[in-house]
């Protein structure tokens, strides 16, 4: 099978590709930044002149930066919005603080901003109280503790409390979510 090779970057084919990709996804700068420069790798492990063209590679990378500062200042990327969205997202899903923060910092957001972003999903409400609300989701999503349909037995029960621990929530929550008799007693 024939590799087709693919075209040289150009300013105007990485400022297309830019919006093609915020056209279809919620993104952040970091992963802008990481496509466009993606593209580049990939051209450049195929085309050897364009890997040794360090001056148009260059001209590249810094036609990236201004791509990423023009949408940012047009507020088409705005990683505060994006992880508020996503921390919104995730905390529905049933994920802790710890798993959010590890998430949304693999997709180059800021602890800082997430920090933020977690302050204003919580409105006022005690930490451990949120953080107990998602664990409960997570429990009724994936039929943990008093969830489950039939009895739970000393085995069931702790892989449930380990299922919780690697979700990253404390033991604290997991003991709290795992003690109910029944799930009316969340209601």
């Amino acid at each position: 099978m024939k590799l087709k090779l693919r075209k040289i970057p150009t300013p105007q084919s990485l400022a297309n590709a830019a919006l093609q990709y915020l056209g279809r996804y919620a993104a952040s700068e970091a992963s802008l930044r990481r496509v466009l420069e993606n593209r580049l790798r990939r051209a450049a492990m195929q085309r050897p002149e364009f890997a040794a063209d360090a001056e148009r590679l260059v001209m590249l990378r810094s036609t990236i930066e201004q791509l990423v500062e023009t949408h940012k200042r047009t507020g088409v990327i705005n990683d505060a919005a994006f992880a508020e969205t996503k921390v919104n997202s995730l905390r529905r899903q049933g994920r802790s603080r710890r798993a959010i923060q590890q998430k949304l910092g693999a997709k180059g957001i800021g602890g800082s901003v997430v920090a933020t972003a977690l302050e204003q999903y919580a409105e006022g409400a005690a930490p451990e109280e949120v953080e107990l609300a998602a664990a409960l989701a997570l429990a009724r999503r994936r039929k943990l503790g008093p969830f489950r349909k039939e009895p739970s037995d000393p085995d069931r029960q702790r892989k449930d409390f380990a299922a919780l621990a690697r979700a990253g929530f404390s033991s604290d929550i997991a003991r709290r979510v795992l003690k109910a008799e029944a799930p009316e007693d969340w209601d």
